[in-house]
C-alpha cells in the first residue's frame, strides 16, 4: 500500500508543477520536463515534441495549443510549424533565416518571424540572450 501512495502523492506533485507538461491520455498520459523539449514540430491538428535525448512524443494538440501555454517559458514560434525552446539555441542567423540548436538541428524561419525577431533582438525586447552569427 505504501508503494501506491508514494506513486500518487508524486503524480500531485507532478501535476501542480508548472516545469512539465502533460500529453496523452487521462489514463494513459506522460508527463514531460519543459526543459527537455528541443522543439515543437506541427503535423495538421497534432504536434510532434522532439526531446533531447532524441525521442519524440506525438500529441493530440494544436502547435497552437502548445504556443499559448509555453510562450512564457523561454518558447518562441519561428514559424507556422516550429515552436522552438531557446534554452536548446545554439546559433540564429538572420541573413539566412536559420536556428541552429543542440544536437545538430537546423529549422527554418519565417520570413515575417525573422523580421519580427530580429527587431526584438535590436531592442533587447527579448529576455533571453541569442548567439548570433556575423
Amino acid at each position: 500500500m505504501i508503494h501506491v501512495e508514494n506513486r500518487s502523492k508524486r503524480k500531485k506533485e507532478i501535476f501542480n508543477n508548472n516545469n512539465y507538461i502533460r500529453i496523452g491520455s487521462k489514463h494513459k498520459g506522460e508527463y514531460i520536463l519543459k526543459e527537455r523539449i528541443v522543439y515543437i514540430e506541427a503535423c495538421e491538428n497534432y504536434s510532434w515534441l522532439h526531446l533531447s535525448n532524441g525521442t519524440k512524443r506525438i500529441s493530440c494538440k494544436s502547435i497552437g495549443h502548445h504556443e499559448e501555454h509555453l510562450i512564457h517559458d523561454g518558447f518562441i514560434r519561428i514559424h507556422r510549424s516550429f515552436l522552438v525552446n531557446l534554452c536548446h539555441l545554439k546559433l540564429y542567423e538572420p541573413k539566412y533565416r536559420l536556428m541552429h540548436l543542440k544536437g545538430e538541428i537546423i529549422l527554418p524561419m519565417s520570413f515575417r518571424k525573422n523580421r519580427m525577431l530580429t527587431k526584438q533582438i535590436k531592442n533587447q525586447e527579448l529576455s533571453m540572450p541569442l548567439r548570433m552569427a556575423v
